[in-house]
């Protein structure tokens, strides 16, 4: 009953955000919309593991943005951290201070040492739910939220498809830039992905998981940092930053 409750109140929090305007979310260079539910696999016991989230304010303006955690259902022996730059709060923090959002910029943890995210770490397995909520402090109906489902299972890690290898060169690039792979897995639909700091596609193609390397042409990108990503059945195996200059 718990949990029923939990997921439904999710629900209606993800409801009242549905007119967001200031800020958007990737994960993993992958735009996230309000109410999504992120699955993540959480590779072993005993050790605090790391998710960030990318915020971006889409507006002409600074935003002053705040983050409220929700543990909506927590497994055994699990806690669930909100973490801002190099500090981790203690689980029982729900919200954080202020943060300005300058407008048209993105705080991420490949470019700022005050990027938020999540810090989880279970002693028994199982599975978490847990809701982070991120809103315009001048205006709460200004806000949107984001699920993270948390899972401990440790066929589920065995049996996951690795891309072993990702490389981009030459790294900046501002004309053409190869990017090498090597994925080990069973899936035919792997794809390399690249997206901009706000999430957008910008460029897809589908892999021979017999091959090696391909080729980008970057040279009509703008100046600035790009994320590059090999998915397979749509889901980020290993995300990296690709500088064009």
């Amino acid at each position: 009953m718990k949990k029923i409750f939990t997921l439904l109140f999710a629900l209606v929090i993800a409801a009242s955000c549905a007119f967001a305007q200031s800020l958007t979310v990737a994960y993993e260079g992958a735009s996230v919309n309000n109410g999504d539910t992120l699955e993540v696999v959480v590779p072993q016991l005993n050790t605090t593991v790391d998710y960030y989230l990318d915020l971006s304010n889409v507006t002409d303006n600074d935003v002053s943005m705040v983050v409220y955690k929700n543990d909506l259902d927590m497994a055994a022996g699990a806690s669930a951290s909100l973490c801002i730059g190099g500090t981790c709060f203690p689980p029982s923090t729900t919200e954080s201070n202020p943060m300005v959002i300058a407008a048209h910029s993105t705080l991420s943890h490949a470019t700022s040492a005050d990027a938020f995210h999540l810090g989880y770490k279970t002693t028994t397995g199982g599975t978490s739910y847990v809701m982070f909520t991120f809103s315009n402090y001048d205006n709460s109906d200004d806000c949107t939220s984001v699920v993270f489902k948390l899972v401990y299972d440790p066929t589920s890690i065995e049996t996951t498809p690795v891309a072993s290898k990702l490389r981009a060169y030459p790294n900046p690039a501002s004309d053409n830039v190869t990017i090498e792979y090597a994925y080990t897995g069973n899936s035919n639909a792997v794809n390399l992905v690249i997206k901009n700091l706000v999430g957008a596609t910008l460029f897809t193609k589908k892999l021979d998981v017999n091959g090696n390397k391909v080729k980008v042409d970057v040279s009509e990108y703008s100046s600035g940092i790009y994320f590059y990503s090999i998915e397979a059945d749509g889901r980020p195996l290993v995300t990296k930053k690709l500088l064009v200059k």
